[in-house]
């Protein structure tokens, strides 16, 4: 077998880069693959064996009707998670919320872009910044303008010899632009934005790895129009860790923050510490993904009622 790394992905086809820097496209049928995995690619050469142990997964679940219990891997042995908002259109707080909790989830580290700061003055950026930071807490936030350059070389600081980042976000925020500035030329189609509410076309239509300068490699994916959740392992405890560390202190550990006396988070939300809204969206994404859980644990039992066989008599 011959070992690779996937680097696309189109309609049960893998584009696969070998250590000798070939590309070799193979199927994947029967195989979960995502953009990033390292795999095995059998002696004929004519698809995926097997794929390695992921180090991380960027994985949501797949928005279509009648697959709700089903995952969908985005992207694979990321490094950095960068979502990708735009300084020209009221930045979505609740989706922002959504894609931290995905990138905490994958295992790499979040950052956040904020785009296209040639198109606002300083005093929005400041405030868009200041806003944003309530959410995201620690995590890094970067200003640029892919076109004039502003802030770029903040960004590739970011993007160390050897790693692999991916990018996030809604169409028309202007990943694919940042993908063109983080490479040196133009690998990425782009498109414009509608005036009235600054929303894009999907100029990327499918994940792709692409290697940048300095022997790092960039992973731009489709603007992700729904950002649903799939099982979560701490991503909402990191994604909202102000309530967490503040319900340290509430009487019962079970505490729901609703009527119970004694609630720490209620008396924060109180006193004003703690904002009312980013108490609601918690709730909204843990039962969210409860509901996840509870239909995996149906499909489960399904699979294993149709897989009893009464034995005859």
């Amino acid at each position: 077998m011959t070992s690779g790394r996937v680097t696309r992905l189109d309609r049960g086809w893998s584009t696969v880069l070998l250590a000798d820097g070939t590309t070799v496209r193979v199927r994947n049928i029967g195989e979960e693959v995502a953009v990033g995995d390292r795999v095995e690619i059998d002696a004929a050469g004519e698809r995926i064996e097997s794929v390695h142990e992921r180090r991380s997964a960027l994985t949501r679940r797949n928005s279509f009707e009648g697959s709700r219990a089903e995952r969908q891997v985005i992207a694979s042995n990321i490094d950095t998670v960068f979502i990708v908002h735009s300084l020209a259109a009221e930045t979505n707080e609740r989706r922002l919320e959504r894609e931290l909790v995905l990138a905490f989830d994958s295992g790499a580290d979040p950052g956040l872009v904020l785009t296209k700061t040639d198109a606002v003055d300083a005093p929005r950026i400041a405030e868009t910044r200041e806003r944003l930071a309530r959410i995201v807490l620690d995590v890094p936030v970067i200003t640029v303008s892919a076109r004039t350059g502003e802030g770029m070389d903040d960004l590739r600081a970011l993007v160390g010899p050897g790693s692999t980042v991916a990018f996030i976000g809604a169409s028309g925020v202007g990943k694919s632009t940042l993908v063109n500035a983080l490479v040196g030329s133009e690998v990425q189609r782009t498109g414009e934005v509608r005036e009235d509410d600054q929303r894009g076309r999907h100029t990327t239509v499918a994940a792709e790895l692409v290697p940048l300068p300095g022997g790092a490699w960039l992973l731009d994916t489709p603007g992700l129009r729904a950002v649903t959740l799939w099982t979560s392992e701490r991503g909402i405890e990191r994604a909202f860790a102000e309530i967490f560390a503040v319900a340290e202190n509430c009487r019962f550990r079970d505490c729901k923050h609703e009527d119970e006396p004694d609630c720490a988070v209620r008396e924060a939300i109180g006193s004003g510490t703690l904002r009312p809204e980013r108490l609601t969206s918690m709730r909204r994404l843990v039962a969210e993904e409860a509901g996840v859980e509870e239909e995996l644990v149906h499909r489960e039992r399904q699979s294993s009622r149709r897989g009893f066989r009464r034995p005859r008599r």
